[in-house]
């Protein structure tokens, strides 16, 4: 390393003695700048090899120090293994203990952690849950608590266990009312009196409402299940603490009410029976208003010739008038012709007395047959449907033919009364026509014996 120093040094020694003698003008100056520079260089090389030998030494103490921090640092590492295997032994030996004495606790704290899982998921899916909130997360810090060594219930943890089985047992057989936020369907919240029948339903508004348990809410029913079963509702909100009214219960809490509620009413009926549905009970409209102005007609009809019954006298104002007014007027004709006077006049009445009847039957007969045409396109559409999804889905077979069968169901509605009204009605007619008859053949047997005894 010395060596490697004076070279260089000598090095650039020569390379300063080269450019002070490109300035020398003799061979003597050349010379005194050589001795000069190279008593230069001396001084600068034991100047270098002083801070050298400094420097070493510097280090010298420094690796010393280093090395004693290592020694200390590797002992302290030994004490505090020691240490660490020390308090492993005594933690162990702790747990041994701790687990001796607890002895039945453990069983006793598994129970208690079973008891509340089931207790929770009873409040999660209980209707009281909306009159008192916050239960689950007591009962979820319980199971947590049982189901941990070094933080074990207290016994005020417990007593409240008991408390809230206690208080649900004893609010599901009361009807109470409360203030809470309830869900719209159309999403909005809105704060509402409800009144909470036991552990079954909830109720405001004369509406239905449910809890969901997922976002541990009170939801109003987008469909309610019929006025059947909303209108106890309306009675309920109105009665006082010592009335008694009726009120449907749903022990399923809500599910019965969805189902209901998902059940398609009257009016989603005639919807499902499409085009044709609409033509049956259109024309089953007509027939029954067409029965029922027969009726009345025939009813005012009879009662006219009633009235014409009890007197002798000829009114045109109903057909057993217009019939005497006939005999009046061939009184003086033999027994043939005013027969065949008579027949005329009660045939002008008869189309009187059945106008519209005849349309009846024929709705009453259409109408069934309507039905079945829509029950066939409709098994038509559900067997194209059960070749494009297949059979897998019992579903959706069950409500096409749900839907086929809708419009028999319509022509058998409207068929039914108009079969009913078409008898009524003809009869009531036949019953008039008799009438009419029964007189025509008391008129011409009068005549006829008034004419055999004028022959006499």
């Amino acid at each position: 390393m010395k060596f490697k120093a004076m070279i260089l040094a000598a090095a650039m020694a020569v390379g300063c003695h080269a450019v002070q003698a490109a300035e020398a003008t003799s061979v003597n100056d050349l010379l005194k700048l050589v001795q000069q520079g190279q008593a230069r260089d001396d001084q600068q090389t034991r100047e270098r090899m002083a801070r050298f030998n400094a420097a070493h030494s510097e280090q010298e103490s420094m690796l010393a120090e280093a090395r004693r921090e290592v020694s200390a640092l590797e002992a302290d590492s030994v004490r505090k293994e020691q240490l660490f295997q020390s308090n492993e032994t005594r933690l162990a030996e702790s747990q041994d203990r701790l687990t001796e004495r607890m002895g039945s606790l453990k069983e006793l704290f598994g129970v208690l952690q079973q008891v509340s899982g089931d207790t929770r998921s009873v409040f999660e899916g209980s209707v009281i849950s909306a009159e008192l909130p916050g239960r689950n997360e007591f009962l979820s810090a319980l199971i947590k608590s049982a189901g941990s060594s070094s933080n074990m219930p207290s016994v005020e943890s417990l007593e409240r266990l008991w408390f809230e089985m206690q208080r649900e047992m004893t609010y599901s057989g009361q009807v109470s009312k409360f203030a809470t936020d309830v869900v719209l369907p159309t999403g909005e919240s809105t704060r509402k009196n409800v009144v909470r029948v036991g552990g079954f339903n909830l109720v405001a508004d004369g509406k239905f409402l449910n809890w969901d348990m997922e976002s541990a809410r009170v939801v109003e029913l987008d469909k309610q299940p019929g006025s059947r079963y909303n209108d106890p509702v309306v009675a309920l909100e109105k009665s006082s603490g010592d009335q008694l009214t009726g009120f449907w219960i749903d022990p399923s809490r809500g599910q019965l009410l969805k189902i209901k509620g998902q059940s398609p009413e009257m009016t989603d009926r005639i919807e499902q029976g499409g085009v044709v549905g609409y033509i049956i009970m259109g024309l089953g409209g007509i027939g029954i208003l067409l029965a029922l102005v027969r009726m009345l007609m025939l009813t005012l009809e009879g009662g006219r010739i009633r009235r014409q019954m009890q007197s002798d006298v000829a009114d045109e104002n109903n057909a057993l008038g217009r019939v005497m007014s006939v005999y009046k007027k061939h009184r003086n004709a033999d027994i043939e012709t005013l027969e065949l006077h008579l027949g005329e006049a009660i045939s002008a009445e008869i189309p009187r007395l059945t106008t519209g009847i005849t349309w009846i039957k024929i709705i009453s007969v259409v109408a069934p047959l309507l039905g079945l045409l829509g029950t066939v396109t409709g098994m038509i559409d559900v067997f194209e449907t059960m070749s494009l999804f297949g059979t897998g889905d019992p579903k959706l077979m069950a409500g096409g033919i749900s839907q086929a069968l809708v419009t028999t169901v319509q022509g058998l509605v409207s068929a039914i009364p108009c079969v009913f009204l078409h008898t009524l009605t003809n009869n009531r007619s036949r019953a008039l026509i008799l009438i009419l008859e029964e007189r025509a053949t008391g008129i011409l047997a009068r005549q006829s014996e008034q004419q055999s005894k004028a022959a006499a």
